[in-house]
């Protein structure tokens, strides 16, 4: 198996435009990769603004749909529109720490869903009450991914998770990184690509470097 690793943001909108080519390309190599999922702590300290501080989020999710052809929901529209919602990254990164402890192998859908929770619908990914319905959604204890969201223990977790990926120098998000054998971490694909070109692009690398 090779190890990626998939630094994103619960509030990142390149983020939530590339999940779909990255589900697709994890499912069709489930044989032969494991993606783990880094929260990056896109908004954190002074980065974290209500909607009515930020400039070019209408053009920025404009670019995100014409590019990748994310759709952004009624929810999310109507909380950009009144302006006060602040994203702090802190709460993605407590909850899918929350709901990853019930289910590991199964971050990387979680994180799709609490995207699509966000970008669609409007949820808060800082409100634990989220959590309870993804939680039930999934078939996992609505309450104990709440108790697990605002436990000491997950949220030192998610710091050191967002320190890990800034030692890794992810230059944005959403980056995926190959671990490749007796090499330092390297920046995998695009996002603009789609699954089918990440697969593409996984047979290329490995068999340039013998493992196919």
């Amino acid at each position: 198996m090779i190890p990626f690793t998939y630094a994103f943001d619960g509030y990142c909108g390149w983020c939530y435009g590339f999940a779909p080519a990255l589900h697709k390309f994890a499912h069709d190599n489930a044989d032969r990769v494991r993606v783990r999922v880094l929260s990056a702590g896109m908004r954190v300290g002074d980065r974290i603004k209500p909607f009515n501080a930020l400039r070019f989020t209408t053009t920025s999710n404009e670019k995100v749909t014409e590019a990748l052809g994310a759709v952004f929901g009624p929810g999310y529209r109507a909380l950009v529109e009144e302006g006060s919602f602040a994203m702090d990254s802190h709460g993605p990164a407590y909850g899918l720490i929350a709901l990853s402890l019930q289910d590991p192998d199964r971050a990387l859908e979680f994180a799709g869903a609490m995207q699509s929770a966000f970008f669609l619908d409007g949820s808060s990914l800082s409100d634990p009450d989220t959590y309870r319905a993804l939680a039930d959604r999934f078939g996992l204890d609505p309450e104990q991914a709440a108790a697990a969201f605002a436990s000491p223990e997950v949220q030192e977790r998610a710091l050191r998770e967002m320190r890990e990926v800034r030692e890794l120098g992810v230059p944005g998000y959403p980056t995926l990184l190959i671990h490749l054998p007796g090499q330092t971490p390297q920046i995998f694909g695009a996002e603009e690509m789609t699954g089918d070109e990440l697969t593409a692009e996984l047979n290329k690398t490995l068999a340039e470097h013998n493992l196919a």
